[in-house]
């Protein structure tokens, strides 16, 4: 059997990649053994413009954020949704408020608060915050039609990839019967615990998520402050998250679990009932420098990376993806703030 790429993971990063090669007329392999606490099965999909304490507009999230929604609008799983970030203090506040009035600002953001209910009579906002345009993205729908896509192409190998299992030549790789020009490397944290790319700065992080039912008062916004919570229809919410930097596995915790919950529940005036339906765990494959890894092994020219895409994965990914195909198909090359050059030990 023969492909032009072999792609390990069928997560987001693994999905948009094998559509954009095949749109360059590439027959892409995907090998992936369903692995359900992978970040992007977890991950909340949203796409929010004012982030960190400091409610900071990156430079490249307008760009980003057109491409996302053009992609994921005509795949059928964005929900353009506006998010209200609630101010934590009152160096949060000074800040957030004055990004509000930062005329940079104005195409996402729709208004500020500065005290409580202002926004919506339920809520327990004392600071105030900013309501932002965003989104987010029915991930597990998008994974799902994919993997049925594949499948049906035969382009889905249903197996894990153990690296020490590839073997390299000039003529490319080979494994398990499989020959391909190249393999590109799309399996989340995993890359830096093991294989050609564990070498590189990673910060793995592992969050938790909650599917739950409450009788919480709906707004028509997601909610944001040190987490999200984000309303689903019919007293359904999804509602995380948390992060963890020593801890690296995919195990749910009860801590965290009640943490959440209390977390939810702090979103409100008044009590609200609460019942946990699903808890999830996964391990962001976060960088040092909070920009995703792209490119070409430096010793092993065969070799990619399209990875790290972090907390902030839905809004990188469909412009990655394309970008990493047109350097696969020889069209581009990676600029140097992104290419995983820039982080391999000397």
């Amino acid at each position: 059997m023969r492909a032009d790429y072999i792609i390990v993971g069928q997560g987001l990063a693994g999905s948009l990649l094998a559509v954009s090669l095949r749109g360059r007329g590439l027959r892409p392999v995907v090998v992936d053994d369903g692995w359900k606490t992978s970040a992007s099965k977890v991950a909340a999909g949203l796409m929010t413009p004012l982030t960190g304490r400091r409610f900071t507009l990156t430079p490249e999230y307008p760009g980003l954020f057109s491409v996302a929604s053009r992609v994921l609008g005509q795949e059928g799983v964005l929900r353009p949704m506006q998010v209200y970030r609630a101010f934590v203090d009152d160096e949060q506040r000074r800040r957030g408020l004055s990004r509000a009035e930062d005329p940079s600002y104005a195409p996402f953001v729709v208004r500020s608060t500065e005290g409580q209910g202002l926004l919506h009579p339920d809520l327990d906002d004392p600071l105030g915050g900013v309501l932002m345009h965003g989104a987010w993205t029915d991930l597990p729908a998008l994974l799902s039609r994919h993997r049925e896509s594949l499948r049906q192409d035969g382009l889905l190998i249903e197996d894990r990839l153990h690296h020490d299992d590839v073997s390299v030549s000039v003529a490319g790789v080979l494994w398990k019967g499989l020959a391909a020009r190249g393999i590109v490397y799309c399996d989340g944290y995993r890359s830096a615990v093991s294989g050609p790319f564990k070498r590189l700065g990673w910060q793995p992080a592992k969050g938790e998520a909650l599917t739950l039912t409450s009788d919480a008062p709906v707004p028509p916004f997601v909610l944001n402050r040190e987490g999200w919570a984000i309303p689903q229809g019919e007293g359904v919410w999804r509602t995380g998250t948390n992060w963890e930097w020593a801890a690296l596995d995919e195990s749910v915790s009860a801590v965290q679990r009640d943490k959440l919950v209390a977390r939810f529940r702090g979103f409100f005036r008044s009590p609200v009932a609460v019942e946990v339906l699903e808890q999830q765990a996964g391990v962001r494959p976060c960088t040092a420098d909070s920009r995703p890894y792209l490119g070409t092994h430096p010793e092993i020219p065969c070799v990619h990376l399209f990875n790290g895409l972090g907390p902030r994965g839905t809004v990188w990914a469909p412009a990655m993806a394309e970008l990493m195909a047109d350097h696969l198909h020889g069209r581009a090359a990676i600029p140097q703030e992104l290419d995983l050059r820039r982080s391999w030990p000397a």
